[in-house]
């Protein structure tokens, strides 16, 4: 390869300079060049930046998981991110028959008051669809 490469670029040097050897800085030329388209589109294609969805927080994990399960008391749902609030039901709606048989398995982990929430998260790591169970409803006790 790198001799085609000086083959190729040897009549584009001859015109410069006689003094250089030939054969050597066409070499190195090659080399050069190889080298840096090289690393260039390594960095394209495995960099971090390739792994980055367009979401401004976005960490671009490499192995992030596929889904993240969060059990949430009382307290965290009232002072919790709004952030979890936002993201899409997952099936489009909160019928879905598909996914009542997951949705009922969220409702037993649920804590009291609280909510069980899958988070299904893309490649990069970033939530981008939820499906949340709440826990039993259990009143609050009165001092008398």
């Amino acid at each position: 390869m790198f001799h085609s490469l000086s083959l190729l670029l040897s009549p584009l040097l001859s015109t410069q300079s006689a003094s250089f050897s030939l054969p050597f800085v066409s070499y190195l030329l090659g080399c050069t060049l190889f080298f840096v388209t090289t690393l260039i589109s390594i960095e394209f294609c495995c960099g971090s930046r390739s792994r980055k969805c367009e979401k401004p927080g976005c960490k671009g994990l490499k192995k992030a998981l596929e889904f993240d399960l969060q059990l949430q008391t009382e307290d965290c749902v009232k002072n919790g991110s709004k952030e979890i609030d936002r993201l899409p039901w997952k099936g489009g709606s909160e019928g879905n028959p598909d996914y009542e048989c997951l949705r009922a398995e969220l409702r037993k982990m649920a804590p009291p008051n609280g909510r069980a929430v899958l988070l299904f998260r893309a490649r990069c790591g970033c939530p981008i669809a939820k499906l949340e169970g709440w826990g039993p409803k259990r009143g609050r006790r009165h001092k008398k």
